[in-house]
């Protein structure tokens, strides 16, 4: 309950030039109940607050000294304090316990609700993700997904705005990290369902547009499209499921000399971000075919996209892209969670508990990884 409210009442009943008598009885209450409130030691039940309200003939955001336009300002500079975090990657738990105190001040609202929800998911990931090969395949590891905390609760949330909300984006969010927690956890027949909720790829947002639209905005939602296909389950395929090196080795060269052939002009832009992730999983893969030298020249492929990112891209606005095939298309670092990628690549490097241990005595790795230092200084 607002602790203004009892001062409220007050100035309005003497705005109105009514007796504490008067109001007493328009409410069905006794008159110490009225100077209980007016004195704040004790307030009114949820049940008078819309009389209270009608009586004076106002609202009950003014009762409760709420400003419409001002909640809204402040909602959305919460959203917008959060946005800025995540998009620099900002520790979850930060997230958290920022939504947690916006949520204090605006119960149940969805915005809040929703950051909030993503944050604890995104928590919970820190844990990583522990998987089995069990007959040829990758099979998650449920019970341990399941030990982590902070899952239990994000699903929560986002059940009820699935319920709740009308907004397309925090839906279509919800649906997809709500997937990804079911799957992990192996609720496989809530994956099942809740995927029956998307539309089929082939009508994506991009196709739609691209084929209602005419004229360069046909081309602009084409060429997105385009750039949407090359995140597609070829490497994923190679990488969990094929077993012939060659094929696997070839799956990657395809995918790398596609994104060299669409950004013909090298102006990779945010892309180079998807160029460190490619190189350094064809590192990896090299690596356990005790391809050492190759692996070298992915991983220095791997920095030096690594290296752009971060000096042409990592908050510096928007960035135009002038290739043909993607000449309509642009993208903005205030708008699109950004992290900085020569750290990732550094750290995935020295890390313990992966392939790339194997090369930690070449002296090669020691160069390079002295190079990657130096250069992120």
């Amino acid at each position: 309950m607002n602790i203004k409210i009892g001062a409220k009442i007050k100035a309005l009943r003497k705005r109105d030039d009514i007796t504490q008598e008067q109001l007493a009885e328009a409410l069905g209450v006794t008159n110490q109940a009225i100077s209980r409130w007016e004195s704040e030691s004790g307030y009114p039940d949820i049940e008078y607050i819309t009389p209270i309200a009608n009586f004076f003939n106002v609202t009950t955001d003014y009762l409760f000294d709420h400003d419409v336009a001002e909640k809204r300002r402040k909602i959305d500079e919460y959203c917008e304090q959060y946005d800025a975090h995540a998009r620099d990657w900002k520790s979850p738990q930060e997230r958290v316990d920022m939504m947690r105190q916006a949520l204090a001040e605006f119960p149940a609202e969805e915005k809040l609700l929703y950051r909030l929800a993503t944050a604890l998911y995104y928590k919970w990931c820190e844990y990583g993700w522990y998987t089995s090969y069990i007959d040829g395949y990758f099979i998650y590891d449920y019970e341990q997904h399941k030990s982590f905390d902070s899952w239990e609760e994000a699903v929560k949330i986002m059940e009820e705005l699935l319920v709740s909300s009308t907004d397309d984006e925090i839906r279509n969010q919800c649906i997809q990290l709500l997937a990804f927690i079911y799957g992990r956890i192996g609720e496989k027949e809530k994956v099942l369902k809740i995927a029956e909720k998307c539309v089929h790829w082939v009508f994506s947002k991009q196709t739609i547009l691209a084929t209602a639209l005419d004229g360069k905005d046909s081309i602009k939602y084409q060429q997105e499209g385009l750039l949407g296909m090359l995140n597609s389950s070829l490497i994923s395929l190679a990488k969990f499921y094929i077993k012939d090196a060659k094929v696997i080795n070839e799956a990657y060269n395809i995918v790398i000399n596609l994104y060299k052939f669409i950004f013909s002009d090298s102006n990779y832009g945010f892309y180079n971000a998807n160029f460190r992730v490619l190189y350094e999983d064809y590192a990896f893969n090299l690596i356990k075919q005790n391809k050492i030298d190759e692996s070298f020249e992915a991983l220095e492929n791997a920095y030096n996209h690594a290296k752009m990112f971060d000096t042409q891209v990592y908050k510096k606005g928007i960035v135009k892209y002038t290739a043909p095939f993607v000449d309509m298309l642009e993208n903005n670092s205030d708008e699109n969670y950004v992290v900085k990628q020569v750290p990732i690549l550094l750290e995935n490097l020295k890390g313990g508990n992966n392939l790339f241990v194997k090369l930690h005595d070449n002296p090669r790795f020691t160069a390079l990884i002295n190079k990657i230092e130096k250069g992120s200084e």
